[in-house]
């Protein structure tokens, strides 16, 4: 915020917006009038891969019609510790484990890849949630989901790669949110087989665990730019467009996290504080199949804001400094008694959705 030009104050009660990491729910009842902070008080809705999964597949059983399914950006998920859910995954597994079904098990409250698993032998699974029956698992640290994996992902220079997308919810009431046309690319350090799937460096895509694997090469690049991945995607002739990023992921993706979006807002609004105004800067990492389709893997409240690389130097201060212009110049329209079509401030930030102009984004 320093570096985009903002003054940083040393206590809550005078910040215009308040910037928290953790413990943001004790602040959410102390908001002055029209302070902002940058949390929703139940966006576990989409933060937690568990809720998350539920949250969409109920919001398809409520619109079944719509031109976005779930399928179409999220792989086949069951929450293993919600009875129901957990027998129709147990119901459609076969007589007989096989490699060519592949699953990822995910705590449903961990980040940086901690506690993930790539498994095609359920026998683990079956020992741990077998035998529960209707018992629901209420311990939130214990709440793991299980995913179908995608076997053939994009490969760059034979590694599996993820995208990290940066996105804004700027209010609920219009709904507006926005994308950032800049995120990162991460990549996997050792080449990519449909093998040996205890080895992080070949399957988790995320530095944290790149990192600590006793085996890391610390020479390895692990970020690409946006930039390099379209130079390189056109160069190897997996697409005829040089800006692949912009001219066709963005559309798909403005269209995904709108249907994200929509299924998560009744769940934000739960506890909405009474003073004050939230808005939440998320992450989203995406992986894109051989073919290009892009998949949400999940979704971040703390999306990876470090920028001790340059790649990512090159994205979070403006990224985090365009979010809070856009908000502050929203709450000053709040206060004028003003309502904002757009904002003058925005300049990286691309409308996913915006009630007060729906021409402004007509994927969505």
């Amino acid at each position: 915020f320093q570096l985009e030009g903002m003054n940083v104050v040393g206590d809550s009660e005078n910040a215009g917006l308040l910037w928290i990491r953790k413990g943001f729910l004790n602040y959410m009842n102390k908001l002055s009038e029209n302070q902002l902070i940058n949390h929703f008080p139940n966006e576990a809705a989409l933060i937690n891969k568990g809720y998350l999964t539920k949250t969409l597949k109920n919001y398809q059983t409520m619109h079944p019609t719509s031109a976005v399914q779930v399928e179409d950006f999220y792989q086949e998920s069951y929450c293993l510790y919600e009875p129901v859910d957990r027998k129709r995954f147990f119901d459609q597994l076969p007589d007989e484990d096989s490699a060519e079904r592949v699953w990822i098990y995910k705590p449903g409250n961990e980040s940086q890849g901690c506690g993930i698993k790539i498994m095609w032998n359920m026998d683990e699974i079956r020992q741990t949630y077998g035998d529960l029956g209707d018992e629901f698992i209420e311990n939130v640290d214990e709440q793991g989901i299980i995913q179908k994996y995608i076997k053939s992902p994009l490969l760059l220079n034979q590694r599996k790669s993820e995208m990290r997308v940066y996105w804004l919810v700027a209010s609920l009431d219009p709904l507006r949110v926005l994308i950032f046309n800049e995120g990162t690319v991460r990549l996997n350090s050792l080449p990519y087989k449909l093998d040996d799937f205890d080895n992080q460096l070949i399957h988790v895509t995320n530095v944290h665990q790149q990192y600590k694997h006793p085996d890391f090469d610390p020479d390895t690049v692990l970020k690409w730019s946006y930039a390099r991945l379209n130079s390189y995607l056109y160069e190897q002739g997996k697409t005829t467009e040089t800006n692949f990023t912009e001219n066709i992921l963005m559309p798909k993706l403005k269209k995904y996290l709108a249907y994200v979006v929509k299924s998560g807002r009744d769940g934000f609004y739960k506890d909405y504080p009474s003073k004050g105004e939230c808005f939440g800067v998320y992450g989203a990492d995406v992986i894109l199949d051989d073919q290009l389709n892009p998949y949400i893997s999940e979704i971040q409240k703390g999306p990876g804001l470090s920028f001790d690389d340059p790649i990512k130097k090159n994205v979070i201060p403006p990224m985090l400094g365009e979010a809070a212009r856009i908000m502050f110049e929203l709450r000053q329209a709040r206060l004028d008694g003003r309502k904002l079509t757009d904002f003058k401030s925005r300049d990286r930030y691309e409308w996913i959705i915006n009630e007060l102009d729906p021409s402004t984004c007509p994927s969505s």
